[in-house]
């Protein structure tokens, strides 16, 4: 196998690979949608976690989301898409889903368009995200939170009946109540409880890092953690810990301390089998960074995450602007969104580029809360970022897949297209002539009936190797599908030169052929459709030529072109 032969099917190998592990290595739903020339919406592709999760398969490939979905999702999803293409930006919401088992789900929705170099929309990636249980804690903390104003016999059965120890606390940290389960757990009484402040529960070493937690869920940024309490009888006892605030009128009053034992979960659920060091590792290692701004976007407080995520020191943020170390072309945006966040009392939301420290600009996404007192006014805002560099290369490498064929690695149809209109519009202005050619293999069918369908594909892929090496740079060369391919040449002005270039692709196909095992020998018939002076040339007529000169070609034998203008 010549040098040549050897590099492209290891790049047709390393294509395959990637292909494997962007689609199905993925664990979050990936849906590419075609948007079609009169504004309507068709899958165009589905990844493996897709059928997994939502239960979806290949069928639904080149249907509308009205022809698969329920008319009101498809209303809702169609809304969604429509403003993607409209804002020309990403759009995240969040959504429910139905999984294969029956059970509504939650995820979270980034919608990406696609544009082509007219700067129209060609398609919408949309990345989903289970959120499930996330959304369940939420709507958990949500439902405690309404019982607590709904009335005293509301907040008795909370309290009360609540498998879990609940601890209400105020903002200076004394314990107001618990429930019964407290008791159980720790030997501590109501009684007992009266006046006392909630480090008094707590082993003396964990104290410093349970302060810090209240500190940070007083301004309203929720977090789980791991704790030791100690038992009116001295006993030390593992505990995962929630801290939620209490909010009355748009204040928070005090904090809800939610208490699990982990031996018993361990017994139940067999959820908390981690020791504190683990957990600890897997918090100190997460990609979120939380940062905290006053009213005039000053930072006042950065997570010790920032050294691990930008290697930056946390003390270098404190006191500067939020667009602190971010990309100079970012910052504008990023200003204009906060600004709008804090008016409309939205969240923001924005992807921006901020330093690292060794690896340079790298792509971050941000969630803000504006936080508001009880006049309205705002307050502060509480930000979550993320390091989305993955995703953003994600996004790439599916744009540019949307354009080339994953067998050969060449141009699809679809970037064809886009070639030939530039070819059209650079003769309509300045008189460039341009031929199209249309080609495929000679008795294919044989070749895979003989050899087998894996012979057959690198076949497919060695024919594009052969005619990529007989044209210049300039001419495109794309996939139509099977073992057809088209090819425009650019700046022809006579018909010998592209006859010249089609006797060259007919040499080289039909030299003798060795892929792995198999050996033969094959041909190849090609169509020309040349620009005609005296009608209008269109993408039809084009196309139409070409393929009736193709099939004119192979009627004659084949191993041979045939010509129409």
């Amino acid at each position: 196998m010549s040098k040549g032969r050897v590099w492209g099917h290891m790049i047709i190998q390393k294509e395959k690979f990637l292909n494997n592990v962007l689609f199905n290595g993925i664990q979050d739903m990936v849906y590419i949608m075609e948007v079609t020339k009169d504004g309507n919406f068709v899958y165009h592709f589905i990844n493996l976690a897709v059928k997994k999760l939502a239960g979806l398969t290949d069928v639904i490939i080149g249907k509308t989301l009205h022809e698969v979905l329920d008319v009101e999702k498809a209303d809702f999803l169609f809304g969604k898409y429509q403003e993607a293409v409209l804002t020309k930006d990403c759009i995240i919401y969040d959504d429910l889903f139905p999984s294969p088992l029956g059970e509504t789900r939650y995820g979270e929705n980034v919608l990406t368009p696609l544009f082509d170099d007219d700067n129209r929309c060609t398609h919408i990636v949309a990345v989903v995200k289970d959120i499930t249980e996330r959304r369940i804690a939420e709507e958990a903390a949500e439902d405690a939170h309404e019982m607590l104003l709904e009335g005293k016999q509301r907040y008795q059965s909370l309290f009360d009946y609540n498998l879990d120890t609940v601890i209400a606390i105020d903002q200076q940290g004394m314990i107001i109540a618990a429930n019964h389960s407290l008791e159980l757990a720790t030997g501590y009484t109501q009684e007992d409880l009266q006046g006392i402040h909630y480090t008094s529960l707590v082993k003396p070493e964990d104290v410093p890092e349970v302060e810090a937690y209240f500190e940070i869920a007083i301004n309203g940024i929720l977090e789980e953690f791991s704790i030791r309490m100690r038992s009116k009888q001295g006993k030390h006892i593992e505990m995962i810990v929630k801290f939620t605030p209490i909010i009355v009128n748009e204040e928070t009053v005090g904090i809800y301390a939610i208490c699990k034992d982990m031996t018993e979960q361990i017994k139940i659920q067999h959820k908390y089998t981690e020791s504190k060091n683990k957990f600890e590792i897997i918090a100190e290692n997460s990609g979120d960074l939380i940062t905290m701004l006053d009213q005039h976007g000053k930072i006042t407080y950065v997570s010790p995450s920032y050294q691990d995520v930008l290697h930056a020191e946390p003390s270098e943020y404190i006191g500067q602007d939020f667009y602190h170390n971010v990309h100079p072309d970012d910052i504008p945006p990023l200003i204009e969104s906060f600004e709008q966040s804090k008016t409309s009392g939205k969240a923001w939301v924005a992807q921006f580029r901020q330093k690292h420290q060794k690896l340079g600009w790298i792509w971050s996404e941000l969630r803000g809360s504006p936080v508001y007192n009880h006049e309205k006014t705002f307050k502060q805002m509480v930000v979550l970022s993320r390091d989305i560099s993955l995703r953003k290369n994600y996004e790439d490498k599916l744009k540019y897949f949307a354009y080339h064929d994953t067998l050969t690695g060449i141009p699809n149809r679809r970037f064809f297209n886009i070639k030939l209109k530039e070819a059209l519009d650079d003769h309509e202005s300045t008189g460039e002539r341009f031929a199209i050619i249309i080609m495929d293999l000679d008795h294919f069918k044989s070749i895979n009936d003989t050899f087998g369908h894996d012979i057959g594909d690198k076949a497919i892929s060695e024919f594009s190797l052969r005619v990529g090496k007989r044209i210049r740079s300039v001419d495109t060369l794309a996939r139509l599908g099977g073992d057809e391919f088209v090819l425009l040449l650019r700046g022809v002005e006579t018909k010998e030169q592209v006859i010249k270039v089609a006797d060259s692709i007919i040499e080289a196909v039909q030299k003798p052929w060795q892929i792995d095992d198999a050996k033969f020998v094959t041909t190849t018939s090609i169509g020309i459709s040349l620009l005609n002076k005296d009608q209008p040339n269109t993408f039809e007529s084009l196309y139409k030529n070409a393929d009736q000169a193709l099939y004119e070609a192979k009627n004659a034998g084949g191993n041979q072109y045939s010509i129409k203008m």
